[in-house]
């Protein structure tokens, strides 16, 4: 490969940040998504541990109830888990803490016998309605100084990383070399 980036210049305000990848083995395009994934990660966590919704435990419970009671037929915890990109086991966890706390319930699936589908209970829509107040608040103090054609954009290009991701799973399995145990 050819015409490596050895250096990626940081904007100052990023200067205290450390370092998670060599840049020296990537082309520029690779080390742009590296840098990419790098900010996607380091947002993530700035999202998850500034945003809790007032009423339910974490935001992961936010998704998975937004993810029911948005959905045009009720999903199934594997088709949740498959949409947002999370274990099943993870979601699993969250739907039963869910159903516990009367946000959400099981009901039989009558497209397949073991995979219960997720219904919101009255108390579930409401709930959802409130945290989807504060996500307009927060979404909007967030927002300031953004300009929405330029969001959009960025949108259109992490779905296609997304979908490169997604086909490059498909094909050639989770990792490129195979297990990374």
């Amino acid at each position: 490969m050819e015409n490596r980036c050895h250096i990626v210049s940081m904007q100052s305000e990023d200067a205290g940040l450390l370092p998670t990848f060599d840049r020296s083995v990537h082309s520029e395009s690779g080390a742009r998504i590296a840098e990419l994934v790098d900010e996607i990660l380091r947002l993530h966590g700035r999202v998850m541990s500034s945003r809790k919704p007032s009423i339910l435990g974490n935001s992961t419970q936010a998704i998975v109830l937004a993810s029911v009671v948005l959905a045009l037929e009720p999903p199934t915890v594997a088709r949740i888990a498959r949409s947002l990109g999370y274990t099943r086991q993870a979601i699993q966890k969250t739907a039963d803490l869910m159903v516990g706390e009367g946000y959400v319930v099981y009901a039989d699936n009558p497209h397949h016998k073991r995979s219960r589908q997720l219904l919101a209970t009255e108390k579930g829509r409401r709930v959802y309605e409130q945290v989807n107040r504060e996500s307009a608040e927060w979404t909007e103090h967030v927002a300031q100084g953004l300009d929405a054609p330029v969001l959009l954009q960025t949108l259109e290009v992490l779905r296609q990383v997304r979908r490169n991701l997604e086909g490059y799973s498909d094909n050639a399995g989770a990792s490129p070399k195979g297990d990374h145990s």
